[in-house]
Protein backbone atom coordinates (compact mmCIF):
# COMPACT_ATOMS: atom_id res chain seq x y z
CA UNK A 1 0.00 0.00 0.00
CA UNK A 2 3.08 2.49 0.26
CA UNK A 3 3.13 2.76 -3.59
CA UNK A 4 6.83 1.66 -3.88
CA UNK A 5 7.89 0.55 -7.17
CA UNK A 6 10.24 -2.55 -8.63
CA UNK A 7 13.17 -0.83 -10.52
CA UNK A 8 13.47 -0.76 -14.12
CA UNK A 9 16.70 -1.36 -16.29
CA UNK A 10 16.57 2.19 -17.46
CA UNK A 11 19.65 4.64 -16.18
CA UNK A 12 20.81 8.22 -16.10
CA UNK A 13 23.90 10.18 -14.53
CA UNK A 14 23.32 11.64 -11.47
CA UNK A 15 25.20 14.74 -11.54
CA UNK A 16 24.98 14.97 -7.59
CA UNK A 17 27.17 12.23 -6.48
CA UNK A 18 28.68 11.51 -10.25
CA UNK A 19 27.13 7.98 -10.14
CA UNK A 20 24.72 6.34 -12.55
CA UNK A 21 21.32 5.02 -11.37
CA UNK A 22 17.93 4.91 -12.45
CA UNK A 23 15.50 7.34 -12.84
CA UNK A 24 13.31 5.06 -10.78
CA UNK A 25 15.62 5.05 -8.18
CA UNK A 26 16.19 8.80 -8.06
CA UNK A 27 12.15 8.81 -7.54
CA UNK A 28 12.26 6.24 -4.92
CA UNK A 29 15.23 7.71 -2.88
CA UNK A 30 13.42 10.99 -2.86
CA UNK A 31 10.03 9.66 -1.88
CA UNK A 32 11.57 8.06 1.10
CA UNK A 33 13.15 11.35 2.21
CA UNK A 34 9.44 12.75 2.09
CA UNK A 35 10.60 14.98 -1.19
CA UNK A 36 7.65 14.46 -3.48
CA UNK A 37 8.22 17.14 -6.12
CA UNK A 38 11.96 16.33 -6.54
CA UNK A 39 10.84 12.31 -7.18
CA UNK A 40 7.98 13.77 -10.02
CA UNK A 41 10.95 15.39 -11.35
CA UNK A 42 13.00 12.31 -11.57
CA UNK A 43 10.13 10.30 -13.53
CA UNK A 44 9.94 13.31 -16.19
CA UNK A 45 11.51 12.83 -19.06
CA UNK A 46 8.80 12.96 -21.30
CA UNK A 47 8.79 9.16 -22.13
CA UNK A 48 5.55 7.36 -21.43
CA UNK A 49 6.05 5.90 -17.72
CA UNK A 50 5.93 1.94 -16.81
CA UNK A 51 4.32 0.36 -14.74
CA UNK A 52 6.66 1.00 -11.61
CA UNK A 53 7.09 4.36 -12.09
CA UNK A 54 3.36 4.80 -12.70
CA UNK A 55 3.39 3.46 -8.97
CA UNK A 56 5.91 6.01 -7.54
CA UNK A 57 4.09 8.93 -9.49
CA UNK A 58 0.84 8.62 -8.13
CA UNK A 59 2.72 8.39 -4.18
CA UNK A 60 4.34 11.18 -5.32
CA UNK A 61 0.85 13.20 -6.16
CA UNK A 62 -0.76 11.81 -3.29
CA UNK A 63 2.17 13.35 -0.64
CA UNK A 64 1.89 16.13 -2.85
CA UNK A 65 -2.01 17.03 -1.94
CA UNK A 66 -3.40 16.39 -5.65
CA UNK A 67 -5.57 13.66 -5.32
CA UNK A 68 -7.43 13.87 -8.40
CA UNK A 69 -4.46 13.11 -10.24
CA UNK A 70 -3.06 10.51 -7.66
CA UNK A 71 -6.44 8.83 -8.75
CA UNK A 72 -6.02 9.12 -12.22
CA UNK A 73 -2.57 7.73 -12.08
CA UNK A 74 -3.93 4.53 -10.49
CA UNK A 75 -6.50 4.48 -13.33
CA UNK A 76 -3.99 4.42 -15.72
CA UNK A 77 -2.03 1.65 -13.99
CA UNK A 78 -5.29 -0.21 -14.21
CA UNK A 79 -5.69 0.60 -17.69
CA UNK A 80 -2.03 -0.39 -18.64
CA UNK A 81 -1.67 -3.63 -16.62
CA UNK A 82 -5.45 -4.68 -18.69
CA UNK A 83 -3.93 -4.20 -21.68
CA UNK A 84 -0.76 -6.21 -20.93
CA UNK A 85 -2.99 -9.61 -19.76
CA UNK A 86 -1.71 -8.41 -16.17
CA UNK A 87 -5.22 -9.85 -14.69
CA UNK A 88 -3.26 -9.89 -10.79
CA UNK A 89 -1.64 -6.33 -11.05
CA UNK A 90 -4.64 -5.09 -12.66
CA UNK A 91 -6.40 -6.07 -9.66
CA UNK A 92 -3.87 -4.58 -7.45
CA UNK A 93 -4.28 -1.64 -9.39
CA UNK A 94 -8.51 -1.12 -9.19
CA UNK A 95 -8.07 -1.78 -5.55
CA UNK A 96 -5.54 0.98 -4.84
CA UNK A 97 -8.00 3.04 -7.09
CA UNK A 98 -10.79 1.88 -4.35
CA UNK A 99 -8.85 2.53 -0.92
CA UNK A 100 -8.08 6.02 -1.98
CA UNK A 101 -11.51 6.64 -2.97
CA UNK A 102 -12.56 5.26 0.31
CA UNK A 103 -9.64 7.16 2.44
CA UNK A 104 -10.44 10.68 0.82
CA UNK A 105 -13.99 10.91 -1.23
CA UNK A 106 -16.59 9.01 1.30
CA UNK A 107 -18.44 8.00 -2.41
CA UNK A 108 -19.43 5.02 -2.22
CA UNK A 109 -20.44 3.35 -5.07
CA UNK A 110 -17.60 3.89 -6.80
CA UNK A 111 -15.80 2.56 -4.18
CA UNK A 112 -17.94 -0.82 -4.76
CA UNK A 113 -17.49 -0.47 -8.65
CA UNK A 114 -13.82 -0.77 -8.30
CA UNK A 115 -13.87 -3.40 -5.66
CA UNK A 116 -15.87 -5.99 -7.78
CA UNK A 117 -13.34 -4.48 -10.85
CA UNK A 118 -10.45 -6.27 -8.42
CA UNK A 119 -12.35 -9.08 -8.33
CA UNK A 120 -13.38 -9.69 -11.08
CA UNK A 121 -9.51 -9.69 -12.31
CA UNK A 122 -8.96 -12.42 -9.50
CA UNK A 123 -11.12 -14.38 -10.48
CA UNK A 124 -8.58 -16.92 -12.08
CA UNK A 125 -5.90 -15.79 -10.10
CA UNK A 126 -4.02 -17.73 -7.32
CA UNK A 127 -4.91 -16.51 -4.12
CA UNK A 128 -2.01 -14.26 -2.86
CA UNK A 129 -1.79 -10.60 -1.02
CA UNK A 130 -4.06 -8.80 -3.38
CA UNK A 131 -6.86 -10.80 -2.56
CA UNK A 132 -6.13 -9.53 1.79
CA UNK A 133 -6.11 -5.95 0.31
CA UNK A 134 -9.47 -6.22 -1.31
CA UNK A 135 -11.01 -7.96 1.38
CA UNK A 136 -9.68 -5.57 4.24
CA UNK A 137 -10.63 -2.37 1.60
CA UNK A 138 -14.29 -4.43 1.21
CA UNK A 139 -14.57 -4.73 4.70
CA UNK A 140 -14.46 -0.59 5.29
CA UNK A 141 -16.83 0.02 2.65
CA UNK A 142 -19.31 -2.15 4.22
CA UNK A 143 -18.71 -0.81 7.77
CA UNK A 144 -19.07 2.52 6.35
CA UNK A 145 -22.20 1.28 4.64
CA UNK A 146 -23.95 0.08 7.94
CA UNK A 147 -23.12 -3.54 6.92
CA UNK A 148 -21.99 -4.47 10.38
CA UNK A 149 -22.59 -8.36 9.19
CA UNK A 150 -20.82 -8.05 6.06
CA UNK A 151 -18.16 -6.14 7.34
CA UNK A 152 -17.39 -8.52 10.13
CA UNK A 153 -17.11 -11.47 7.50
CA UNK A 154 -14.94 -9.45 4.89
CA UNK A 155 -12.01 -8.34 8.09
CA UNK A 156 -12.21 -12.05 9.33
CA UNK A 157 -10.91 -13.20 5.97
CA UNK A 158 -8.87 -10.18 4.95
CA UNK A 159 -6.79 -11.17 8.63
CA UNK A 160 -6.71 -14.93 7.52
CA UNK A 161 -5.24 -13.85 4.19
CA UNK A 162 -3.22 -10.86 5.63
CA UNK A 163 -1.41 -14.00 7.86
CA UNK A 164 -1.36 -16.36 5.11
CA UNK A 165 0.87 -14.14 2.56
CA UNK A 166 2.62 -11.59 5.09
CA UNK A 167 0.44 -8.45 4.41
CA UNK A 168 0.99 -5.98 6.97
CA UNK A 169 -1.41 -3.71 5.88
CA UNK A 170 -3.75 -5.72 5.50
CA UNK A 171 -3.46 -7.56 9.13
CA UNK A 172 -3.74 -4.23 10.58
CA UNK A 173 -6.58 -3.13 8.89
CA UNK A 174 -8.55 -6.05 9.49
CA UNK A 175 -7.34 -5.88 13.07
CA UNK A 176 -8.40 -2.69 13.52
CA UNK A 177 -12.27 -3.62 11.59
CA UNK A 178 -12.40 -5.64 13.98
CA UNK A 179 -11.93 -4.25 17.41
CA UNK A 180 -14.28 -1.58 16.46
CA UNK A 181 -17.01 -4.08 15.30
CA UNK A 182 -16.51 -5.81 19.08
CA UNK A 183 -17.51 -1.80 20.44
CA UNK A 184 -20.15 -1.75 18.17
CA UNK A 185 -21.22 -4.63 19.47
CA UNK A 186 -21.24 -3.77 23.49
CA UNK A 187 -18.07 -5.27 23.99
CA UNK A 188 -16.65 -2.24 24.79
CA UNK A 189 -13.87 -3.55 27.37
CA UNK A 190 -12.69 -6.32 24.74
CA UNK A 191 -12.86 -3.72 21.49
CA UNK A 192 -10.44 -0.97 23.15
CA UNK A 193 -8.60 -4.09 24.74
CA UNK A 194 -7.88 -5.13 20.69
CA UNK A 195 -7.79 -1.69 19.79
CA UNK A 196 -4.76 -1.13 22.15
CA UNK A 197 -3.09 -4.16 20.51
CA UNK A 198 -3.56 -2.82 17.14
CA UNK A 199 -1.62 0.62 18.55
CA UNK A 200 1.34 -1.63 19.62
CA UNK A 201 1.68 -3.46 16.15
CA UNK A 202 1.03 0.09 14.24
CA UNK A 203 4.03 1.54 16.27
CA UNK A 204 6.16 -1.52 16.15
CA UNK A 205 8.03 -0.15 12.33
CA UNK A 206 6.15 -3.11 10.07
CA UNK A 207 3.74 -1.40 8.65
CA UNK A 208 3.55 1.31 6.08
CA UNK A 209 2.81 5.14 6.98
CA UNK A 210 0.18 5.59 5.19
CA UNK A 211 -1.93 2.70 7.20
CA UNK A 212 0.01 3.74 10.24
CA UNK A 213 -2.09 7.16 10.26
CA UNK A 214 -5.30 6.36 9.08
CA UNK A 215 -5.46 3.31 11.86
CA UNK A 216 -4.51 5.94 14.30
CA UNK A 217 -7.12 7.84 13.45
CA UNK A 218 -9.59 5.47 13.46
CA UNK A 219 -8.47 4.22 17.12
CA UNK A 220 -9.11 7.76 18.39
CA UNK A 221 -12.32 7.66 16.18
CA UNK A 222 -13.39 4.89 18.62
CA UNK A 223 -12.35 6.85 21.68
CA UNK A 224 -14.50 9.80 20.87
CA UNK A 225 -17.60 7.67 19.60
CA UNK A 226 -17.54 6.17 22.98
CA UNK A 227 -17.23 9.93 24.60
CA UNK A 228 -14.01 9.11 25.94
CA UNK A 229 -11.66 11.96 25.81
CA UNK A 230 -8.88 10.77 28.22
CA UNK A 231 -8.69 7.44 25.53
CA UNK A 232 -8.51 9.73 22.61
CA UNK A 233 -5.86 12.29 23.95
CA UNK A 234 -3.44 9.43 24.73
CA UNK A 235 -3.78 8.20 21.15
CA UNK A 236 -3.90 12.09 19.45
CA UNK A 237 -0.22 12.89 21.48
CA UNK A 238 0.92 9.24 20.17
CA UNK A 239 -0.79 10.14 16.23
CA UNK A 240 0.94 13.56 17.15
CA UNK A 241 4.17 12.46 18.11
CA UNK A 242 4.45 10.03 15.15
CA UNK A 243 3.30 12.23 12.25
CA UNK A 244 5.90 14.67 11.87
CA UNK A 245 7.84 13.39 9.09
CA UNK A 246 5.88 9.80 8.72
CA UNK A 247 2.38 11.26 8.14
CA UNK A 248 1.35 11.48 4.38
CA UNK A 249 -1.47 12.74 2.20
CA UNK A 250 -3.97 14.03 4.87
CA UNK A 251 -2.91 12.28 7.66
CA UNK A 252 -1.94 15.70 9.49
CA UNK A 253 -4.78 17.36 8.59
CA UNK A 254 -6.57 14.76 10.90
CA UNK A 255 -4.38 14.87 13.75
CA UNK A 256 -5.22 18.67 14.17
CA UNK A 257 -9.23 17.84 13.79
CA UNK A 258 -8.65 15.22 16.43
CA UNK A 259 -6.61 17.76 18.54
CA UNK A 260 -9.01 20.75 17.90
CA UNK A 261 -11.89 18.00 19.53
CA UNK A 262 -9.84 18.04 22.47
CA UNK A 263 -9.09 21.61 22.84
CA UNK A 264 -12.76 22.31 22.63
CA UNK A 265 -13.20 20.05 26.03
CA UNK A 266 -10.03 21.49 28.06
CA UNK A 267 -9.63 24.91 26.65
CA UNK A 268 -8.79 27.16 25.84
CA UNK A 269 -11.70 27.70 22.76
CA UNK A 270 -9.26 30.79 20.50
CA UNK A 271 -6.56 27.64 20.75
CA UNK A 272 -8.85 25.24 19.95
CA UNK A 273 -10.38 27.20 17.26
CA UNK A 274 -6.95 28.13 15.36
CA UNK A 275 -6.53 24.31 15.75
CA UNK A 276 -9.43 23.54 13.59
CA UNK A 277 -8.82 26.43 10.92
CA UNK A 278 -5.57 24.83 10.83
CA UNK A 279 -7.33 21.11 9.70
CA UNK A 280 -9.26 23.06 7.58
CA UNK A 281 -6.80 24.37 5.64
CA UNK A 282 -4.81 20.78 5.83
CA UNK A 283 -7.89 18.77 4.66
CA UNK A 284 -9.63 20.93 1.90
CA UNK A 285 -7.71 19.45 -0.83
CA UNK A 286 -8.29 16.01 0.57
CA UNK A 287 -11.58 15.59 1.74
CA UNK A 288 -13.89 16.05 -0.33
CA UNK A 289 -17.50 15.54 1.41
CA UNK A 290 -15.39 14.71 4.75
CA UNK A 291 -14.08 18.48 5.05
CA UNK A 292 -17.41 19.22 6.38
CA UNK A 293 -15.50 17.19 8.97
CA UNK A 294 -13.76 20.04 10.41
CA UNK A 295 -15.82 22.52 9.27
CA UNK A 296 -18.54 21.07 12.02
CA UNK A 297 -15.73 21.23 14.63
CA UNK A 298 -14.97 24.84 14.00
CA UNK A 299 -18.89 25.75 14.29
CA UNK A 300 -19.51 23.47 17.21
CA UNK A 301 -15.95 25.21 19.12
CA UNK A 302 -17.19 28.67 17.49
CA UNK A 303 -20.67 27.84 19.17
CA UNK A 304 -18.57 27.24 22.96
CA UNK A 305 -17.47 30.58 22.29
CA UNK A 306 -20.20 32.52 22.15
CA UNK A 307 -19.07 33.32 17.90
CA UNK A 308 -22.92 32.69 16.67
CA UNK A 309 -22.15 34.13 13.35
CA UNK A 310 -18.92 31.93 12.93
CA UNK A 311 -20.78 28.81 14.00
CA UNK A 312 -23.42 29.63 11.73
CA UNK A 313 -20.97 30.19 8.74
CA UNK A 314 -19.06 26.78 9.63
CA UNK A 315 -22.44 24.78 9.84
CA UNK A 316 -23.87 25.75 6.81
CA UNK A 317 -20.48 25.51 5.10
CA UNK A 318 -20.62 22.05 5.95
CA UNK A 319 -24.10 21.32 4.68
CA UNK A 320 -23.65 22.59 1.77
CA UNK A 321 -20.66 19.70 1.33
CA UNK A 322 -23.22 17.31 2.16
CA UNK A 323 -22.17 16.96 5.53
CA UNK A 324 -24.48 17.10 8.49
CA UNK A 325 -24.46 20.03 10.82
CA UNK A 326 -26.29 18.33 13.60
CA UNK A 327 -26.26 18.43 16.35
CA UNK A 328 -24.69 21.78 16.03
CA UNK A 329 -27.11 23.63 14.33
CA UNK A 330 -29.99 22.86 16.45
CA UNK A 331 -27.96 23.91 19.16
CA UNK A 332 -27.02 27.04 17.38
CA UNK A 333 -30.65 27.73 16.59
CA UNK A 334 -31.32 27.59 20.50
CA UNK A 335 -28.47 30.16 21.07
CA UNK A 336 -30.26 31.89 19.09
CA UNK A 337 -33.58 31.71 20.40
CA UNK A 338 -35.40 30.22 18.25
CA UNK A 339 -36.46 26.87 20.09
CA UNK A 340 -38.85 25.86 17.46
CA UNK A 341 -36.86 25.17 14.67
CA UNK A 342 -33.89 23.78 17.29
CA UNK A 343 -36.63 21.01 18.09
CA UNK A 344 -37.63 20.53 14.75
CA UNK A 345 -34.22 19.89 13.09
CA UNK A 346 -32.63 17.94 16.25
CA UNK A 347 -36.14 15.48 15.82
CA UNK A 348 -35.28 14.51 12.53
CA UNK A 349 -32.00 13.72 12.90
CA UNK A 350 -32.87 11.64 16.32
CA UNK A 351 -35.03 9.98 13.73
CA UNK A 352 -33.23 9.58 10.90
CA UNK A 353 -29.32 9.72 11.49
CA UNK A 354 -27.29 10.74 8.75
CA UNK A 355 -25.58 8.36 6.52
CA UNK A 356 -22.50 9.48 6.17
CA UNK A 357 -18.92 7.60 6.55
CA UNK A 358 -18.37 9.28 9.69
CA UNK A 359 -15.92 7.41 12.00
CA UNK A 360 -16.43 9.21 15.04
CA UNK A 361 -20.28 7.81 14.45
CA UNK A 362 -20.95 4.48 13.40
CA UNK A 363 -22.85 4.19 10.41
CA UNK A 364 -25.27 1.94 12.36
CA UNK A 365 -26.66 1.34 15.69
CA UNK A 366 -27.63 3.17 18.47
CA UNK A 367 -24.11 4.59 19.51
CA UNK A 368 -24.58 7.19 16.92
CA UNK A 369 -27.44 8.30 18.73
CA UNK A 370 -25.32 9.08 21.96
CA UNK A 371 -25.17 13.10 20.43
CA UNK A 372 -28.34 13.52 18.83
CA UNK A 373 -30.33 12.41 22.01
CA UNK A 374 -27.94 15.04 24.41
CA UNK A 375 -29.48 17.93 22.00
CA UNK A 376 -32.42 16.43 22.00
CA UNK A 377 -32.55 16.74 25.75
CA UNK A 378 -31.24 20.17 26.04
CA UNK A 379 -33.30 21.35 23.87
CA UNK A 380 -36.33 19.97 24.90
CA UNK A 381 -36.12 21.19 28.17
CA UNK A 382 -36.14 24.94 26.81
CA UNK A 383 -38.97 24.19 24.67
CA UNK A 384 -41.03 22.99 27.90
CA UNK A 385 -41.63 19.29 26.01
CA UNK A 386 -41.55 17.28 29.05
CA UNK A 387 -42.21 13.71 27.28
CA UNK A 388 -39.25 14.24 24.67
CA UNK A 389 -37.02 15.28 27.77
CA UNK A 390 -37.93 12.42 29.47
CA UNK A 391 -38.07 9.88 26.10
CA UNK A 392 -34.57 11.44 25.34
CA UNK A 393 -33.34 10.81 28.74
CA UNK A 394 -34.43 6.85 29.03
CA UNK A 395 -33.04 6.51 25.61
CA UNK A 396 -29.26 7.81 26.14
CA UNK A 397 -29.55 6.09 29.41
CA UNK A 398 -30.10 2.63 27.67
CA UNK A 399 -26.91 3.50 25.50
CA UNK A 400 -24.63 4.55 28.35
CA UNK A 401 -25.47 0.93 29.82
CA UNK A 402 -24.78 -0.90 26.94
CA UNK A 403 -21.62 1.18 26.16
CA UNK A 404 -19.92 2.02 29.36
CA UNK A 405 -18.09 4.98 29.79
CA UNK A 406 -17.65 7.66 32.04
CA UNK A 407 -18.50 10.41 29.48
CA UNK A 408 -22.35 8.48 28.31
CA UNK A 409 -22.75 7.71 32.16
CA UNK A 410 -22.11 11.48 32.59
CA UNK A 411 -24.58 12.73 29.64
CA UNK A 412 -26.97 10.16 30.64
CA UNK A 413 -27.20 11.93 34.08
CA UNK A 414 -27.49 15.38 32.84
CA UNK A 415 -30.45 14.35 30.35
CA UNK A 416 -31.95 12.39 33.69
CA UNK A 417 -31.40 16.10 35.54
CA UNK A 418 -33.09 17.57 32.95
CA UNK A 419 -36.20 15.66 32.55
CA UNK A 420 -36.83 15.76 36.45
CA UNK A 421 -36.59 19.74 36.16
CA UNK A 422 -39.14 19.51 32.60
CA UNK A 423 -41.14 17.15 35.14
CA UNK A 424 -40.40 19.41 38.41
CA UNK A 425 -39.48 16.56 40.74
CA UNK A 426 -36.69 19.34 41.85
CA UNK A 427 -35.71 16.94 45.26
CA UNK A 428 -34.73 13.63 42.87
Amino acid sequence: MSGAGVLTPDRRENRCHNETVTPLLEAQTSLDAGSWQDALDALDDGEPLSPEALELRATALYGLGDFDRTVATWEELHLLRCAQDDHAQAARAAVMVAMFLLIDSGLMSPIRGWLNRARAHLDDVPEGATHALVESIAAYERFFCGDVVGAARAAERAGSLAVAYDVAPALAISKTLRARLLVLDGQVEAGLEALDGVGTLLMSGEIDNLTVGMMLCEIICAAQSLSMPDLAREWTDVMEHWRHGAAIGGINGRCRVHRAELLRLSGPCETAEAEALAACDALRPWMRREFGWPLVELGTIRLRKGDLDGAEESFLAADALAWSPQPGLALLRLAQGDVATAATMIADAVARPPELPWKERPPSGDLRLSPFLDAQSEIALAAGDTATCVAAAERLLAIAVRFPSRGLAAAAELARARAHLASGRYDD
